[in-house]
């Protein structure tokens, strides 16, 4: 299934014979390089994670059946994709959890999937998984009401499939050492049987591989390894044993026949990443900023809190001090009072001759 391998002299060479390549490729990372290099050798594969190649790959106009396999495996439901939903939309995009895949689709039963594959889940919260839904919910709704209008009924909206696939995840998902999927839906804790539309899927990449490793245990493994995996020889194994991804393996090695255009591909996706990653810095410097005024705030709060403890306690000695006065006075004045009178009693022993 291989097919025209390049050393990484003979690759080279033919970049630079045409200058926009070679632009092209000079303005990739070195790892981003070797990447490329590696996959024109035989020795590596392309990041399918990245928009450009994911979308090329799981085209729905070209090839529906690829991303209907995948998302019936995920949900456990056979799903047929219908169509693309354009990406404009009233959610406003965060790009601060370095986002480098986003897809909207629609089934055939009308309901709808959101996938998206993260590189790092910098505040990709359930919180905002939740947003994201509910966007997609009254996209729908919002569709469904224009389009029928007076005849509108609620049982007309159809299920939202909110997918994030995390190439690397947050301390949370450690909680779970030996599970790398986590579904969701809404239901209520007395059974009632009413259908809600939002369900949630969370897929980590990188627990996947750790549980896993080279082993292949169902079709959804496969799928996954071919999502995660760079070892060759996995990728082998899989595309001999499953159909789908033998095609899609074949169609990847037929791509090493147009440089130009997997270079392209390449490049853009470093810049998506590129992107994000300034975002993401960003994000981190705004959150570390915003912590460092909580802090600050926090210090003057408690910087006022001692100030008017200390003023307290200064009126509080300030009485004591007045107190102390006036009592010193009066002691002085006993004393005073004291002394006459034992000066008197001392004179009338003297006059009765009491000695």
């Amino acid at each position: 299934m291989e097919s025209a391998l390049l050393t990484k002299d003979e690759l080279l060479h033919k970049i630079s014979s045409n200058a926009s390549w070679e632009n092209a490729y000079s303005r990739l990372s070195k790892e981003w390089q070797n990447k490329f290099l590696n996959f024109y050798s035989g020795t590596g594969t392309l990041p399918l994670t990245y928009d450009p190649f994911f979308k090329k790959i799981f085209d729905p106009e070209m090839h529906p059946e690829r991303l209907s396999r995948l998302l019936s495996l995920i949900l456990g439901k056979e799903l047929i994709v219908h169509q693309v939903l354009p990406a404009e939309s009233t959610r406003i995009i965060e790009e601060g959890s370095l986002l480098i895949m986003d897809i909207v689709v629609k089934m055939e039963d009308g309901s709808i999937a959101d996938i998206e594959i993260q590189k790092i889940p910098y505040q990709f919260s359930g919180e905002r998984a939740a947003c994201y839904s509910s966007d997609l919910l009254m996209r729908q709704y919002v569709r469904i009401k224009h389009d029928r209008r007076k005849i509108f009924s609620y049982q007309d909206i159809k299920k939202v499939y909110t997918i994030v696939i995390l190439e690397k995840t947050s301390k949370i998902f450690s909680n779970f050492p030996n599970i790398y999927i986590h579904h969701s839906k809404q239901q209520f804790d007395s059974g009632l049987p009413m259908e809600l539309l939002q369900e949630y899927t969370f897929i980590a990449l990188d627990r996947f591989q750790q549980i896993k490793q080279n082993k292949i245990e169902g079709e959804l493994d496969a799928w996954m390894h071919l999502l995660s995996s760079s070892k060759h020889e996995v990728q082998l194994q899989i595309a001999r044993q499953y159909p789908h991804i033998r095609d899609i393996y074949e169609e990847v090695t037929e791509f090493r026949k147009d440089i130009g255009g997997v270079l392209f591909m390449f490049s853009d996706a470093l810049r998506i990443l590129d992107r994000n990653t300034v975002q993401l810095m960003i994000d981190e410097m705004s959150e570390e900023l915003n912590n460092l005024r909580d802090e600050a705030n926090e210090w003057t709060n408690k910087n006022s809190q001692l100030k008017s403890e200390n003023n307290k306690l200064e009126n509080e000695n300030n009485k004591l001090e007045n107190e102390n006065n006036k009592l010193e006075i009066k002691n002085n004045e006993l004393k005073s009072e004291l002394e006459k009178r034992e000066n008197r009693i001392h004179e009338l022993e003297h006059l009765l001759g009491i000695s």
